[in-house]
């Protein structure tokens, strides 16, 4: 029996290329527009989980992943991910949330490696945690001070 795996992602496009790479691995769950990922959680207990963590949703992808984590351990093994060109989440913010791993600018394929390897219970971080882009402010700052 495949291990049940748990995509979250709002990039459908994405998302489709992710399912398409991983069925034959695992039983894919993906919550549809509007499902609340918690509850799609807890009735199907899968095994691993990916989300996505870069871009505008990475508040609410902290959020979520703390409660898989902490609610009696609804998902074993969770991860982040972010896709090319995305600004990474910080490293304290990744590790406050105790997800198991993180895969930076991932690809569908890459995905499908980093997904197995949570499955047999590594926890796979970058050597070196990617230096999110500079805000505006900061920015603006950096010119202003000369740092």
């Amino acid at each position: 029996m495949k291990p049940r795996l748990l995509i979250v992602d709002a990039d459908p496009a994405f998302r489709l290329r992710l399912i398409t790479v991983l069925q034959p691995v695992f039983e894919t769950l993906v919550p549809g527009p509007g499902d609340d990922v918690v509850k799609l959680a807890r009735s199907a207990r899968p095994e691993v989980a990916l989300m996505a963590a870069g871009g505008r949703h990475r508040v609410e992808a902290l959020r979520v992943a703390r409660v898989l984590k902490t609610d009696v351990r609804i998902v074993p093994a969770l991860a982040f991910y972010s896709r090319p060109g995305e600004a990474p989440p910080p490293r304290p913010a990744v590790e406050a949330v105790l997800v198991d791993g993180y895969l930076p600018d991932a690809e569908a394929e890459t995905l499908a490696a980093f997904a197995a390897a949570l499955a047999r219970g590594e926890h796979p971080v970058p050597v070196t945690w990617p230096t999110p882009a500079a805000g505006p402010v900061r920015r603006a700052l950096t010119r202003l001070l000369g740092r």
